[in-house]
């Protein structure tokens, strides 16, 4: 009896398990090793020696297992095991000076090698771009992230800086006299080393810098800080940018398609957008003090922006969202006499594909991500997008939407001007 209700339970954890991960992509569960059922009622050693060994099994395939580690640096990290803490960061220099007094120094090239692999396997952080200091405590950088992306306090004692500060707040537009009044309220260590805690934010996209004339003209740096701004559109995109049939052309839409996409994905997309082109603006109504008062915020959304390709007239604008395991792309043109034509849009598409290959292959190493270029009808709603159209090598000069249920023109905008053109899928044609 007891054996067949412990069944039960465990049948019960099963299904719930399954209705849990029925909705992941095939990729998302290929992640899943195995599960383990463990009762916190009862415990069975041989339960948990299979754990180990699971554990054991999984961690033989880190590139780190098993690997030769010189005697020396054992020296090394026992010094900087001591450094650590007093000093949560040091200077490449100083970290050179120390590697030299232990009883058997380290070579340049021995010293590198011990930074990359205490790097690997986050003992500290040492990134080559930016090699002037290692980062000894990894949660003192996560603290000095904390203080920025959570100001408030600081706010209050900072009066002839209250419009960068709501500026920060609405828009997400991080001044540099709002950095100066955040460093100055935290310990003495972050404010002499924020330069660095800037560079490293900015290499994560945590920061983004805003491209802007004006900023360049006066010599100061601003920033766009992503997970302050709204976390999605309070209406429809084309609405909040009074995109209708009479004032505005929608190219097709250009589709990213995933089997899984990592969710981080898209913003590190948007940050490399951001500092190619200026995010677009549009008026909304804050409310304070209890009245309604219009104001100017940013495009700029949890996994959706829109950004200017003209910023002097701003009538062309570019959309980027996603739908389930799609990135999405599409060009509003409200040009009345601009006439989209076939490759007018080519070097976007290039633009957005190489970052994209950037990301998950050389800055992340997610060599498991993989997408395909694929296109949809310009008039179908971005919730509604899921990159029906491949790209190939036959010609056509028209097609039938099954969405709109009528038949469009294209000019194959997203092309190459001389090979690839667009070409209807294989279920529409069926």
């Amino acid at each position: 009896m007891q054996n067949h209700f412990i069944f039960q339970i465990e049948d019960a954890c099963r299904e719930k398990l399954l209705r849990y991960t029925e909705n992941m992509a095939q990729d998302e569960r290929s992640h899943i090793r195995d599960s383990v059922l463990i009762s916190n009622t009862d415990d069975s050693n041989s339960l948990f020696q299979q754990i180990r060994q699971d554990i054991l099994k999984l961690a033989k395939t880190n590139r780190t297992w098993n690997k030769e580690y010189p005697l020396k640096f054992i020296q090394l990290e026992k010094r900087l095991q001591e450094k650590k803490k007093r000093l949560p960061i040091i200077t490449f220099q100083e970290l050179k000076h120390i590697s030299t007094e232990v009883s058997e120094p380290l070579r340049d090239d021995e010293l590198i090698l011990y930074l990359k692999f205490h790097h690997e396997i986050r003992a500290l952080l040492y990134f080559e771009d930016l090699p002037e200091y290692i980062i000894l405590d990894t949660q003192w950088l996560a603290d000095a992230f904390k203080c920025i992306v959570t100001a408030k306090k600081c706010r209050a004692l900072c009066i002839k800086n209250q419009q960068n500060w709501k500026e920060f707040y609405h828009k997400g537009k991080l001044h540099r006299e709002v950095l100066e009044d955040i460093f100055k309220e935290e310990e003495v260590m972050l404010y002499k080393h924020k330069e660095h805690i800037l560079n490293v934010m900015e290499k994560f996209d945590i920061i983004i810098p805003i491209k802007s004339v004006t900023n360049a003209a006066s010599g100061t740096s601003c920033y766009y800080v992503p997970c302050i701004v709204k976390a999605e559109p309070e209406c429809d995109i084309y609405k909040m940018f009074n995109v209708t049939e009479n004032n505005c052309k929608k190219s097709t839409w250009l589709c990213f398609n995933f089997t899984f996409l990592p969710p981080h994905l898209i913003n590190h997309v948007i940050a490399s957008l951001c500092m190619k082109y200026e995010v677009a603006e549009v008026g909304v109504v804050q409310q304070e003090d209890r009245q309604n008062t219009s104001q100017r915020a940013i495009a700029l959304f949890r996994g959706t922006a829109v950004f200017e390709l003209n910023k002097t007239s701003k009538l062309t604008k570019l959309l980027i969202t996603t739908c389930p395991n799609v990135i999405l792309i599409q060009i509003l043109e409200f040009g009345r006499n601009f006439i989209i034509e076939r490759g007018s849009y080519k070097h976007i598409a290039d633009f957005v594909a190489d970052e994209i290959n950037n990301i998950i292959s050389t800055r992340f190493k997610m060599t498991n991500v993989k997408f395909v270029k694929k296109w949809e009808c310009g008039l179908t709603k971005p919730e509604s997008v899921i990159g029906s159209n491949h790209f190939c090598a036959e010609g056509i000069k028209e097609y039938y939407c099954e969405k709109c249920t009528s038949t469009h023109e294209f000019t194959d905008e997203w092309s190459d001007l001389q090979s690839q053109t667009l070409c209807v899928s294989k279920s529409l044609k069926k």
